[in-house]
């Protein structure tokens, strides 16, 4: 801990929401490390009120007994899965470990993190897991039917998803210039480069007149949603959105973003497209062979990925 004694020091020592807040921005280019980072540090300092650790010194008072304390906390919580404690954990060293490069020569601020007393227990609370759920088809009418409604902008993007199979990020990082209507088709950006996904006739239509609506609303970005802040949406509000209106529309199952992507794969499988190299194609999965990533997706030009798309499009009958 720091070596002079706050109490008899007259100094202005930086508060632990300054000191936060600088420990934060340095991941201003991603907004889910921040929010990761932020929950994180929030088990340790969070207010009795939420049931958390909730250490309420200062930061430059931390002692290596509480931390172990912490860890203790951490080791015996039934709410959260080994993984997330894990995790938590090692954000907190990370934080500390920024805080005493920070500090430590202006107000020599030293921490021993506990290594030795630390030894996770055995048993924890199973990870949440929803990669066994699937959405059928009347299930996602009544998702769509029920946005329809209820929200508009909802609704289109759950048409996205349903569609296109696309990640959320990638909706995320849509701009409205870059939805081709012609030829049914946006371009975006995933974590590994640029992406192109493909959308029905249906939702073209319906896209041409939001995305009118859409230029009309002043914003310094041209992200083709926003949220009501006018800025993109950020990772963890549609999976928070969606647990919050499941139950309204009657549906028990814990549908994320991926569960459209999953569901979108399953529903082709089932028309008859068994074909792994066609069903990774139409998720832009990546697709292993230096015959068909030299050669082959090179010879297709948008009309031919279009046709493959059409072809294995669930939803050719009903009205969404």
């Amino acid at each position: 801990m720091i070596v002079k004694d706050l109490k008899e020091n007259n100094q202005n020592f930086p508060s632990n929401d300054e000191i936060i807040k600088k420990y934060l921005n340095r991941y201003q280019h991603s907004k889910q490390s921040i929010a990761t980072r932020k929950s994180a540090l929030n088990y340790f300092f969070g207010t009795s009120e939420e049931e958390y650790f909730s250490y309420s010194g200062h930061i430059f008072e931390i002692s290596k007994s509480d931390l172990l304390d912490y860890f203790d906390y951490l080791n015996q919580l039934e709410t959260i899965s080994l993984t997330t404690k894990r995790l938590k954990w090692t954000i907190l060293k990370s934080f500390i470990d920024y805080c005493i490069d920070y500090y430590e020569d202006d107000y020599n601020f030293i921490i021993k993190f506990p290594n030795k007393r630390v030894q996770w227990k055995p048993f924890h609370k199973e990870p949440n897991s929803n990669t066994d759920v699937f959405l059928t088809i009347d299930e996602i009418k009544d998702i769509l039917n029920w946005l329809k409604i209820n929200s508009y902008t909802y609704y289109i993007i759950v048409r996205i998803f349903v569609d296109s199979g696309l990640r959320k990020g990638e909706l995320i990082n849509i701009d409205y210039d870059k939805v081709f209507l012609k030829n049914r088709y946006v371009d975006t950006k995933g974590k590994k480069g640029r992406k192109a996904y493909f959308f029905s006739t249906g939702l073209r239509d319906l896209l041409e007149n939001f995305i009118k609506e859409r230029k009309l609303i002043k914003a310094s970005t041209k992200s083709l949603f926003l949220s009501a802040h006018l800025k993109r949406f950020s990772n963890r509000s549609f999976n928070a959105y969606f647990k919050n209106i499941m139950p309204k529309i009657g549906i028990t199952k814990n549908v994320t973003c991926q569960v459209f992507r999953r569901s979108l794969n399953a529903l082709r499988f089932e028309m008859g497209c068994t074909d792994d190299t066609t069903l990774k194609i139409l998720l832009n999965h990546a697709v292993t062979g230096v015959n068909f990533n030299n050669y082959v997706r090179k010879s297709l030009d948008y009309e031919k990925f279009l046709n493959y798309y059409d072809t294995w499009y669930p939803f050719k009958n009903i009205q969404l």
